[in-house]
């Protein structure tokens, strides 16, 4: 398992195998949908490892992280086909 520690977004590209992330403060306004999703797609980008898992942590659900898993839903269901 690796870990890795950010401030907000995680660069596209990066993949590290069997990563785990964890969005601290995720009801915090700089992680609005888009970079939500954008930090999510970090985990299971390796072929060696393409599981992982995605928590928020938090102070209260926030309407950007509702939409944020709708759409990861969506698009993993997507990626399935």
């Amino acid at each position: 398992m690796a870990g890795l520690a950010t401030s907000t977004i995680l660069e596209r590209g990066i993949t590290i195998p069997h990563l785990q992330v964890a969005v601290i403060g995720s009801c915090h306004r700089v992680f609005d949908r888009a970079a939500l999703i954008q930090i999510a797609g970090r985990v299971g980008r390796s072929g060696k490892d393409p599981t992982g898992e995605i928590v928020f942590f938090h102070n209260g659900i926030t309407g950007q992280m509702d939409a944020a898993r709708t759409d990861i839903l969506f698009y993993n269901k997507e990626g399935e086909s």
